[in-house]
């Protein structure tokens, strides 16, 4: 008898494990990109910001109008690109929570695997267990037919294992 069984579904666990590596570097990405979006959009208001502020200063002083009308139509133009920034990143976040889903998936079939060999190993064990009650059972009867102690059987051993 073999001292250790394999797990007939051991590829299967590894495969599963290797999915939900892949789902979970599939969500990283995705919320990376989620925030890469989300810092483009800072950028693009900060920008913004930036273009009024310049507007305003340069209204305070002697200006020419078509240079103020041209901080405001990239001020305009800014928003828009906002406005998109923002729709872009309500996409990504989608996908993301969609990422987020197929990984939970995964780690639950995953886990599914892990329960399957838990109770295979524990089950191999109590076999294991049960022959090995067996064996001592079957010692002990036999030494209780010959009249003999396990204590007195291990001390003739020692005895004659002393001798040359």
């Amino acid at each position: 008898m073999a001292l250790q069984r394999t797990f007939q579904y051991s590829t299967l666990l590894r495969i599963r494990k290797r999915q939900e590596d892949l789902k979970a570097m599939a969500l990283a990405e995705a919320r990376r990109k989620v925030r890469r979006a989300q810092d483009q959009r800072s950028a693009i208001i900060e920008e913004q910001r930036r273009t009024l502020d310049q507007a305003g200063e340069l209204s305070l002083h002697e200006f020419d109008a078509s240079d103020v009308r041209r901080y405001y139509q990239y001020e305009r133009h800014l928003a828009r690109l906002a406005v998109s920034k923002d729709a872009e990143i309500r996409q990504l976040e989608k996908t993301a929570d969609h990422k987020r889903l197929e990984l939970e998936e995964a780690t639950k079939r995953k886990r599914i695997m892990e329960k399957l060999k838990e109770r295979h190993s524990a089950a191999f064990q109590a076999y294991l267990q049960k022959n090995e009650q067996r064996s001592l059972d079957e010692a002990a009867t036999n030494y209780a037919a010959l009249g003999l102690s396990p204590q007195s059987v291990a001390k003739a051993r020692k005895k004659e294992q002393k001798k040359p």
